[in-house]
C-alpha cells in the first residue's frame, strides 16, 4: 500500500470519530503519520464530510444567524447558505470557521417555498428550544423538499463520556410525505470503551393545507415520532437491567446457598486475621 493511501486510510477514521472527540482522533493521526504537509492533503476533504455528518453549528460572519452546516445548505465547494440572513458564507473545515459572508441569490424554487420554509422552522425552533439543551436547527429547501436538521451535543470529556443527538427530517409540499431519520450516538469511556450507537426511520403522509396549519402539523408529528424514539431507548435500558443482566447471573452460586453479603467483610477480616496468626 502507497504512503498516500495509508494516509488517506488512516483520515477516514475521523468519519467514525465518538461525538466531541474528533479532535482527539486528528491528533492521533498526526502523531502516527507524522506529515503534515502530507496529512493536510487528505484531512480536508474528510474533515469536511465530518463537519456535515455531525451538523457542525456557526455563526454566519456579521450576524447573530446561527446555521448548521450540512449537505443541505451547502452551494459550493466550501461555501453554504443561511436563508435566514439570506447569506451565503465560505466555511473553513479545518478551523472551524466561517468568513466572506455577502448576499445570497436565492434559488427560484426555494423562494417560492420560503413561506412554508419560515412557518415550519418558527414552530420547530420552538420545540428545540424547549425540549434539547443547547440544541441547533437548520430548515432549508434541498431538491424538492424541506429538510429539517436538529442536533443537540453534550460533552462531558472530564466525566468520560460524550453524546449527541441528530435527526433528519425531509417534507415533500408536493406529494405530502414526510421521511425521518432519528440517531443517538453516546461514548463512555472510562476504565473501558463502551458506545452506542441506535438510528430509527419514520415516515407519514401529511394533508395538503393552509402553509401555517401544515407546518404545525408536521412540526407535530415529528415532536411525537421523536418523543416515540426516546421513550424506546429509556424502555430498552430498563428492559437490559430488569431482565436481561439478571438472565446472565446464577440464581444460586456454586454451593447452592445464598450469600450472606452483610457477612463477607467479617469473612475477609477474619481471614485475614488467621493468616497474622500462622
Amino acid at each position: 500500500m502507497s504512503s498516500d493511501s495509508k494516509i488517506a486510510k488512516a483520515a477516514s477514521l475521523l468519519l467514525h470519530s465518538p461525538p466531541g472527540e474528533v479532535d482527539d482522533v486528528f491528533n492521533d493521526i498526526r502523531g502516527i503519520v507524522n506529515d503534515d504537509e502530507a496529512l493536510q492533503e487528505h484531512i480536508e476533504p474528510v474533515l469536511a464530510e465530518s463537519n456535515m455528518q455531525q451538523f457542525l453549528a456557526t455563526t454566519v460572519p456579521d450576524t447573530d444567524s446561527r446555521v448548521l452546516i450540512t449537505p443541505y445548505n451547502r452551494v459550493g465547494d466550501t461555501q453554504f447558505s443561511d436563508p435566514n440572513t439570506r447569506t451565503v458564507f465560505t466555511f473553513d473545515h479545518l478551523h472551524r470557521t466561517a468568513r466572506d459572508a455577502a448576499p445570497w441569490d436565492v434559488p427560484s424554487d426555494a423562494q417560492l417555498h420560503e413561506p412554508l420554509r419560515q412557518a415550519l422552522y418558527d414552530e420547530l425552533l420552538l420545540y428545540v428550544r424547549a425540549h434539547y439543551a443547547d440544541g441547533s436547527l437548520g430548515v432549508f429547501w434541498h431538491e424538492g423538499a424541506l429538510v429539517s436538521c436538529i442536533v443537540s451535543n453534550r460533552f462531558s470529556p472530564s466525566n468520560f463520556w460524550n453524546g449527541s443527538w441528530r435527526s433528519v427530517w425531509s417534507f415533500d409540499p408536493q406529494s405530502g410525505q414526510l421521511n425521518g431519520s432519528t440517531k443517538v450516538r453516546v461514548h463512555y469511556f472510562e476504565d473501558g470503551n463502551v458506545q452506542l450507537d441506535t438510528q430509527t426511520d419514520f415516515a407519514a403522509d401529511v394533508e395538503d393545507m393552509d402553509e401555517k396549519v401544515r407546518a404545525k402539523k408536521v412540526a407535530k408529528l415529528i415532536r411525537g415520532f421523536e418523543a416515540e424514539f426516546q421513550q424506546s431507548i429509556g424502555d430498552g435500558y430498563r428492559q437490559l437491567a430488569e431482565k436481561t443482566f439478571k438472565g446472565l447471573r446464577r440464581s444460586l452460586p456454586v454451593t447452592r446457598s445464598r450469600m450472606d453479603w452483610d457477612k463477607v467483610a467479617n469473612y475477609t477480616i477474619g481471614g485475614e486475621l488467621a493468616n497474622a496468626d500462622a
